[in-house]
């Protein structure tokens, strides 16, 4: 019950009490307490208002309790009547953004037995129908915060990253956080349940421990050389088969072999002494 019905109570109790008294008193004295006692019943009328009224913030979710126990009506922002001897408690009915970040990141253990610092924020938002439910269960905002939102994504996250092998291949080549952050988003909506609304969870970063990551960049390294030899292979094969067509080609006409010396003559300003006969002397090509 609101406190302002508390005195109200009491402001009339002691008004009926003034005039009771004012029917027992002189004139003089009678008069005096009959006034009194309307005074106070003026100043109780004025705390009664109070106590019938309420008014609800803005993106906030009015719950509407008697002696404690939600009477399973919702009050939307602005001013409401309401009964005198109920009480009315707020609860954050806009999107909340939850961001578990440096000190306080949250620990999730991977697929390849190693422990991870995972970067999350969370989005969500209560449904105002469940307001009363979630009060009854909860009785605070934060208290929905912590024990259904935070401990279920916690509990979604180390369901996630358990089948996560950061050494696989395919975790190498392209990042996996998008696709369990998705998967994460999936778990903690059907933990909560219908009670709150699980807008996006995403995972921008992760920071694995020394030894897995010493492993991956091990592996990069052991990748990139692989990729240089595949490249040194194939530029092999190429100038092999560049060579065996030309082998290919003087066998047929050693004019092929005279016109690729008389290239190289030229470019390097030798002698002209190509041809397969008895050299002549001639003059250099300038």
């Amino acid at each position: 019950m609101p406190v302002s019905m508390w005195i109200f109570i009491i402001l009339a109790i002691v008004a009926v009490i003034g005039v009771i008294v004012g029917l027992f008193a002189r004139d003089e004295e009678r008069s005096a307490c009959f006034l009194g006692a309307i005074v106070i019943g003026v100043i109780g009328l004025v705390f009664f208002a109070f106590a019938a009224t309420t008014v609800v913030g803005t993106r906030q979710i009015g719950i509407e309790t008697k002696f404690g126990r939600p009477t399973g009506t919702t009050l939307t922002n602005g001013l409401h009547l309401k009964s005198p001897v109920t009480s009315v408690t707020e609860m954050d009915g806009a999107v909340q953004i939850d961001q578990h970040k440096d000190g306080g990141r949250i620990k999730v253990r991977l697929g390849n037995s190693s422990t991870a610092d995972a970067d999350v924020s969370v989005r969500w938002q209560i449904k105002p129908d469940a307001a009363p439910e979630l009060f009854l269960q909860y009785k605070t905002f934060d208290n929905v915060r912590i024990n259904l939102v935070t401990r279920n994504l916690q509990v979604a996250l180390n369901e996630v990253f358990a089948t996560f092998d950061p050494l696989a291949p395919k975790n190498l080549d392209r990042s996996p956080l998008p696709e369990l952050s998705t998967q994460a988003k999936n778990i903690l909506a059907a933990k909560v349940g219908s009670q709150v609304e699980i807008l996006d969870v995403a995972v921008p970063t992760i920071d694995y421990d020394d030894g897995t990551e010493q492993k991956i960049n091990q592996l990069n390294q052991e990748r990139a050389a692989t990729a240089v030899a595949e490249q040194a292979k194939m530029t092999a094969l190429a100038q092999a088969a560049a060579n065996a067509n030309l082998a290919a080609s003087v066998s047929r006409d050693p004019n092929v072999l005279v016109s690729k010396c008389l290239d190289i003559a030229r470019e390097k300003g030798l002698a002209l002494l190509c041809w397969p006969t008895t050299p002549v002397p001639t003059i250099p090509v300038k």
